[in-house]
């Protein structure tokens, strides 16, 4: 892990800290960027279902397909 400096608005960092449940800035970041990471792969997940990726779940005998 890289150690860096950086100015933090501190009203925000604990304004993340109380919808996180974080206490200290390091596990406040960390979390943050999970948080930002988890929901890309929503993003991502739901576009592909957009795109119809899933459709083939919606077929007939699917489930019978997919676990014989």
């Amino acid at each position: 892990m890289a150690k860096t400096s950086v100015d933090i608005d501190m009203d925000k960092l604990n304004r993340v800290r109380g919808i996180l449940g974080t206490e200290s800035i390091r596990e406040t970041i960390n979390a943050a960027f999970r948080e930002v990471i988890r929901v890309a792969a929503v993003r991502d997940l739901a576009a592909l279902g957009e795109a119809g990726a899933f459709d083939f779940l919606l077929e007939p005998g699917a489930e019978e397909r997919m676990w014989g």
